[in-house]
């Protein structure tokens, strides 16, 4: 060993890594050698044997319990963790958020440098929009780090396998990331290469190399002609064990994965959708948003006579154009894709929890639209722990296993080899003393039996290995697998198992229980068959055992004739049929039916025998007396024609293959149903690829069906696939909720906004009123509602399937219902609060000039007696305001022109009336006083009318918001229910949030920062009746609800106006029809059938009928030949 290491070059790159290596093989020397397939320096090594003693391994008995475990690497590179700054630069990019900071900050330096602005805190309102967005970024950054990190966590479980590896000579399960250099890896068909290794020994072992090279066809690995194998390859066939050489980044797929920078997540179906409903709200948004600023900017344009380069930062084009900015922020949604974000990831992660690994985020909405799932039998529907119950032994029927001494020693001899050596699975003995299967489970229930036989299948494998010639594994088109072995004697002798119906047919002989061959003729072919269908009636997995002798030697074999299996298992000699129980799962009759009330069809396809399908079937709930039952070789000799009315009350496909479940998605599809197909297969995948959703086993499954699926059911159990559709109606509805509660919001404010600008030219809500509106829509309500758990009631309603549109019109109603009673309160509060109550009154010209004059004057350095002569002139004399009490002694130039003139009146020029008989060109100092007092004045009045409104808009502003929070609550339910409040107690992130953000409002308003929004500080009774206002969303919603169940029924044909309402139901247009399948509508509308189930003629999609056959008569469930189920028989 030593020699041979000096022969190898030592790559220095490696040097430091070889100093600390615990092998007398450097691990440079091993990486170089493993990444170059350096069949050379292998061989000088001593091969596989040679390389096992270098790394302190067993090819036998794998690594000793001792080895040292500190080379463990994960199988992958693992991605970095996401950047909370990157995050932070990813959120300030939003365009409008950038045109928001800009020009708060130009609102701040101009507020700031102009001495009249700064004297009036004109930076402030900038500062304030400037803190504001800095904080909607920060949060938004917070949420999608979080996100990340919780997006990671999921995606780190996908890469999590469990492998078999042989340590301490006892074979082990142990998760790929604890696999080390020198483990002893075992491939079987449908396994994921989880390192880079050499083959020790193969038994047809086949891979597909195309993920590494791109090449599509399959590779045979021999520890001879080719050894090398990669990681991020698959095992197409055969078995075998591989010597691990390098594992994580030191692997090939490692390096791979350390080079490619993962591209961003695709949209999913959803979220597309939602982007559109965005992209079309937003531009409302803008048209509103362009219309306010275009009216403000007018009517300020007038009142300073074409601007006033000086006031564009008081109440100007600055204030505008800020406000106008922030409608646009408000009115884009952009909480849309980050609720159904959230609500996925929530979703994601309390999957985990109900044993529902999602793999493809897509899939969490689209389970939920499912409106048929096509279910394996085994391990799904039954509990997987198989048990041989009956048989048939030798020529005797047992009703029981039999024990060791009543099976004579040759039969004993047969069983132990052909369950011990034909077969990849092995037990594993729990501490708790139960027994866990690993591998093929009905494998494990013939070792099961073994044991009970006295046999310990462990020690026949050791003993007979030397002895394998060739495994073939199952094959589903097959339905057998066998082993041939080398008899002391030299002669070869092949064990074989499988399907009882299928092995029976390639039988040409039967033993007898004295050990002696009966030939196997037709009627007792048909005999064998009967006993089979005796047992599979009873829902019982029935397995039939035999054996070929070949000689040694056979002049008119071909060289090639073990290669091919369907050659091999030919003549045959049956000496066992085993009868394995596998039982349902007690929960299972539960789950179907809650998916049938639910409007999804439940269809099984399994490989087994149709009796026994069919047992299960109806023990399932599945298969009903007007269900049909077809096997496969049936099913795929019929055209889609054919095939396409009989699909609403297809139920149960038995002896299927992989093709005919891929048939049968592909047909369910074009009917327009969504499909759900299970598969734990290699041979499963592209029904699981073509599927809208793969759901593969966890336990059961092959890596590649999991690799094809895009949802992993942990614990293999049909009931965990109904709370996965729970929790893909749960995201669906969360988003729903979401959309009414922020669209209403939208719809508010973008009407508000314009007829705020366009009526009466003061904003209802401003700038840092809509951000923070615009927080509690986008961040705050997207958190709640996208976080809210599912409830049963989910399944009571139909799925919606492909067609039904985000928006409903019930939705519309609520939207529209919420818009009108927040825009009620909003108009009252905004013009009949200063109207109806005295304390709310806004300040008019008249009482301005009248009561505010002296005051604004004497800021402005006017003396007394100017103050004295110039504010009456103001108030009563019509400048600038216009004719009032001109003509009345309030004026005091009506006494100074009567004193001039005793029949003159008060000219309407303004000059000439204040210059009382001066020529026009004379100069005037109180004219020009006059003129100047005026711009005072009117400079200031904008400023002081917008105070004047501010207790209207505090109560306004506070009412809004609190309508908000109980709109929160009403948006919860979003048909015509009544009680909103179900489930509350349970929704702890809503109710946090709720509390949060109806604590923040009164901070808001209660405390100092009342300041920055512009608002002053309630009392006692303006609390009670914003409380009031905000509350009455709620009994308003109950009225809306009852009005709309009291007039859907009455307007003429009530469920078609309640499904227009609802939207396009999925089940109006695909094969599965209603939920009692009697009924069931084609694309046409018609019935599948075309006529009333009892009737004996069938019709097709155009009213034709396919068969004069009776599909269903009084004698039950029926096959497609028409003969009662019990003793219907197919041809094989």
């Amino acid at each position: 060993m030593g020699e041979g290491s000096t022969d190898v070059r030592v790559d220095v790159n490696g040097l430091a890594q070889d100093a600390e290596c615990p092998y007398s093989l450097a691990p440079s020397v091993l990486n170089q050698m493993n990444a170059g397939k350096d069949i050379e320096k292998f061989n000088k090594l001593g091969g596989a044997g040679g390389l096992a003693e270098a790394l302190e391994t067993d090819l036998h008995h794998g690594l000793a319990e001792t080895s040292d475990r500190k080379g463990v690497e994960a199988h992958r590179a693992d991605k970095p963790p996401p950047s909370f700054l990157l995050m932070l630069f990813e959120a300030a990019k939003d365009p409008m958020i950038i045109i928001l900071l800009i020009v708060a900050v130009i609102t701040i330096v101009v507020g700031a440098a102009v001495p009249e602005q700064r004297a009036h805190h004109g930076w402030s309102e900038g500062l304030a929009v400037l803190g504001t967005a800095l904080i909607v970024i920060f949060i938004g950054a917070g949420q999608d780090y979080s996100k990340e990190l919780q997006f990671q966590k999921l995606n780190a479980l996908k890469d999590c396998i469990e492998v078999k590896v042989t340590r301490g000579g006892k074979q082990e399960l142990v998760p790929n990331t604890d696999v080390v250099v020198g483990d002893i890896l075992f491939l079987d068909t449908g396994d994921k290469v989880v390192a880079d290794g050499v083959v020790v020994d193969s038994q047809g072992l086949v891979l597909d190399e195309a993920s590494l090279t791109g090449e599509s066809d399959p590779i045979k690995k021999d520890p001879v002609n080719d050894p090398w194998v990669r990681s991020g390859t698959t095992v197409n066939e055969g078995s075998g064990h591989l010597l691990v050489t390098a594992v994580g980044v030191n692997s090939e797929w490692g390096k791979t994965m350390a080079l490619v920078s993962e591209a961003g997540d695709d949209q999913t179906p959803l979220q597309e959708q939602l982007t559109d409903v965005a992209a079309k709200v937003s531009k409302g948004g803008v048209l509103v948003a362009v219309i306010c600023f275009l009216a403000l900017l007018i009517k300020w344009l007038i009142i300073h006579k074409g601007g006033d380069v000086s006031k564009i930062n008081d109440n100007g084009p600055l204030q505008f154009l800020l406000y106008a900015i922030t409608i646009t922020v408000v009115s884009i949604p952009e909480g849309l894709p980050l609720a159904v974000t959230l609500t996925l990831a929530y979703s994601m992660k309390k999957m985990m929890k109900d044993r529902n690994f999602v793999r493809v985020l897509s899939a969490c909405e689209t389970m939920g639209g499912a409106t048929a799932i096509c279910s394996d039998k085994t391990g799904t529907l039954t509990e997987n722990r198989m048990t041989v119950v009956e048989g048939w032994f030798a020529g005797t029927s047992m009703p029981s296993l039999p024990a060791p001494e009543a099976i004579s020693p040759l039969l004993l001899t047969l069983l132990k080899y052909n369950c011990a050596l034909n077969s990849k699975a092995f037990l594993i003995d729990t501490e708790s003393g139960t027994i866990d299967f690993v591998g093929n489970r009905t494998e494990c229930a013939l070792l099961v039996m073994l044991r009970k036989l006295g046999c310990d299948y462990t020690k026949l494998r050791e003993e007979r290995e030397a002895d394998q010639v060739k495994l073939y594994g199952f094959s589903s088109a097959r339905k057998m697998a066998g082993v041939l072995l080398r008899e002391p004697s030299g002669d070869l002798r092949l064990y074989n198992k499988g399907a009882a119906e299928w092995v029976l047919r390639r039988c040409t002989g039967l033993m007898r229980p004295d050990g002696s061959v009966e030939p196997m003729d037709p009627r007792k072919l048909e005999q064998m068959i009967a006993l089979v269908t005796s047992m599979a009636s009873r829902g019982l997995r029935c397995i039939c055992l035999s054996y070929r002798n070949y000689a040694r030697e056979d002049p008119q074999r071909p060289a090639d004739f073990f290669e091919d299996a369907n050659e091999v298992d030919n003549g045959l000699i049956a000496y066992a049929i085993v009868g394995i129980k596998d039982p349902v799962r007690p929960e299972v009759p539960d789950a179907v039916a809650t998916c049938q009330a639910a409007g999804i069809i439940v269809r099984m396809v399994t490989g087994d025998n149709i009796h026994t399908a069919q047992h299960i079937a109806r023990e399932c709930g599945i298969l009903t007396d007007d269900a049909i039952a077809l096997e496969g070789p049936v099913f795929r000799g019929m055209s889609a024609g054919e095939l396409v009315p009989l699909l609403p009350r297809l139920r149960v496909l038995a002896r299927s293959s992989p093709e005919d479940k891929l048939t049968l998605v592909s047909l369910l599809k074009k009917q327009g149903e969504v499909v759900a197909v299970t598969g734990d297969g290699t041979n499963d995948a592209p029904a699981l690829k073509e599927s809208d959703v793969g759901l593969a086993m966890g336990i059961a499954g092959t890596e590649v069906a999991k690799e094809a699926a895009d949802i992993i059911i942990m614990d293999d159990n049909f009931s965990s696939i109904v709370k996965s559709v729970l929790w893909g109606r749960c995201v669906y509805m969360n988003i729903r909720k979401f959309l009414v509660f922020q669209l209403s919001i939208n719809l508010v404010a973008m009407i508000s906004a314009a007829v705020g600008a366009l009526y009466g030219g003061v904003p209802p809500l401003n700038v840092l009123q809509l951000l923070w509106v615009n927080m509690i829509m986008d961040t705050l309500a997207a958190l709640a509602l996208a976080t809210e758990d599912p409830y049963p009631e989910l399944l009571d309603d139909k799925p919606h399937g492909r067609s039904e549109p985000i928006i409903t019109g019930l939705m519309y109603m609520h939207i529209i219902a919420a818009a009108i009673y927040k825009l009620f309160w909003l108009f009252a509060c905004l013009y009949g609060l200063p109207r109806l109550i005295s304390s709310y009154a806004v300040l008019g010209h008249d009482q301005y000039y009248r009561e505010d004059c002296p005051e604004m004057l004497g800021d402005k350095s006017f003396n007394t007696s100017m103050q004295q002569q110039l504010c009456p002139m103001m108030a009563y004399c019509g400048f600038p305001r216009g004719a009032l009490e001109r003509e009345t002694p309030l004026c005091p130039l009506y006494k100074q022109w009567q004193a001039y003139n005793a029949t003159a009146t008060v000219p309407s020029d303004e000059r000439t009336a204040v210059c009382v008989g001066l020529p026009a060109n004379t100069d005037c100092p109180l004219h020009g006083e006059l003129v100047r007092a005026k711009k005072v004045m009117d400079d200031a009045y904008n400023r002081q009318m917008l105070e004047s409104y501010k207790p209207a808009l505090s109560v306004l502003f506070n009412a809004f918001i609190l309508a908000q929070v109980a709109n929160a609550f009403v948006s919860r339910r979003i048909g015509l229910e009544l009680n909103f409040f179900k489930g509350l107690s349970h929704s702890y992130i809503f109710n946090v949030i709720m509390v949060f953000i109806t604590g923040m409002q009164a901070l808001i308003m209660q405390t100092p920062i009342s300041y920055i929004f512009k608002v002053e500080p309630l009392n006692g009774p303006e609390w009670g009746a914003c409380i009031a206002i905000g509350i009455g969303a709620i009994p308003f919603s109950w009225a809306v609800r009852i009005l709309a169940r009291a007039v859907l029924p009455s307007a003429g044909n009530s469920s078609s106006w309640l499904a227009g309402l609802r939207g396009a139901r999925a089940t109006n247009i695909t094969a599965s029809g209603n939920a009692a399948a009697k009924n069931a509508r084609t694309i046409s509308g018609r019935t599948a059938s075309g006529t009333s189930n009892n009737s004996h003629t069938h019709k097709t999609l155009s009213g034709r009928t396919t068969s004069g056959n009776p599909y269903r008569s009084s004698m039950g469930t029926k096959t497609l030949s028409g003969n009662p189920a019990a003793t219907h028989q197919v041809p094989y």
